[in-house]
């Protein structure tokens, strides 16, 4: 397998939700455009983190100052399907949920861990049986210890939605490998703001047992044993096999 060196929380999720989509992506390093939402999520993900992450600093750039300086970055050398979406509709967007009293007051109390590694915490987690590392980054390790992810979304999470997330699953079962202590609970929280007409900001902590995250070694030793063995399977079923939501629609059943 010489075109990996590595794995990631988000490859192993792109796997399960179809192996054909992963090895276009990862194997045949097909190009496609860009989604809207992808262009938007990352650069709203880059505004949370650098804001919060100057937090002390004694002149704080406008949020949306630092939205615009995100959005603009995002954009350079990306060829995006806009689709029923444009650029300045998104952007306002932004501007619109950043600006928002609730988001403010949100992003205003947020502190994180006092470590350098703090923000964008990168973690490496090893599996027995799998002879590459899997990688990954947590936005955030809040001041209490308790990992962090940020998210946007157009519609609001349930908590079991977010109980129901593998995401916290890695990188807990990857800190607690690195001999992290500061979160005993193994708690994790997501932070979910949402892209409605009246902007919202979820908060959802859970929680994860030994047993799940026990269960992340076998899942990602299974994920690796299929990928090695040249496994790539469409898996027709999911919500993301159609031609709206699969940017490899066209040369897979196109």
């Amino acid at each position: 397998m010489t075109y990996l060196d590595h794995l990631s929380y988000s490859s192993i999720s792109s796997y399960l939700m179809c192996a054909r989509a992963w090895r276009f992506h990862y194997v045949d390093k097909v190009a496609v455009p860009t989604s809207p939402a992808l262009v938007f999520g990352s650069a709203f993900h880059t505004t949370v983190e650098e804001h919060v992450k100057t937090f002390l600093a004694t002149e704080r750039v406008p949020v949306v100052e630092r939205w615009g300086r995100a959005w603009s970055t995002t954009l350079e050398g990306k060829t995006v399907e806009w689709g029923t979406d444009s650029p300045e509709k998104l952007y306002n967007d932004g501007v619109r949920m950043l600006t928002h009293p609730e988001t403010v007051a949100l992003l205003d109390g947020l502190r994180p861990l006092d470590a350098p590694n703090a923000i964008e915490r990168k973690v490496e987690l090893h599996v027995p049986g799998v002879p590459i590392p899997v990688i990954g980054y947590i936005d955030m390790l809040e001041a209490d210890g308790v990992p962090a992810d940020f998210k946007t979304s157009s519609k609001s999470w349930s908590q079991d939605q977010a109980a129901g997330e593998m995401q916290p699953c890695f990188y807990l079962v990857a800190l607690n490998q690195e001999g992290y202590t500061l979160n005993p609970g193994r708690r994790f929280r997501h932070y979910v703001f949402v892209k409605t007409k009246t902007p919202q900001v979820q908060v959802w902590e859970t929680t994860r047992s030994w047993v799940e995250l026990f269960w992340m070694f076998t899942l990602i030793r299974e994920v690796w044993q299929a990928i090695d063995s040249g496994c790539f399977p469409p898996n027709p079923g999911t919500w993301k096999c159609s031609p709206r939501y699969c940017e490899y629609w066209g040369i897979c059943r196109g």
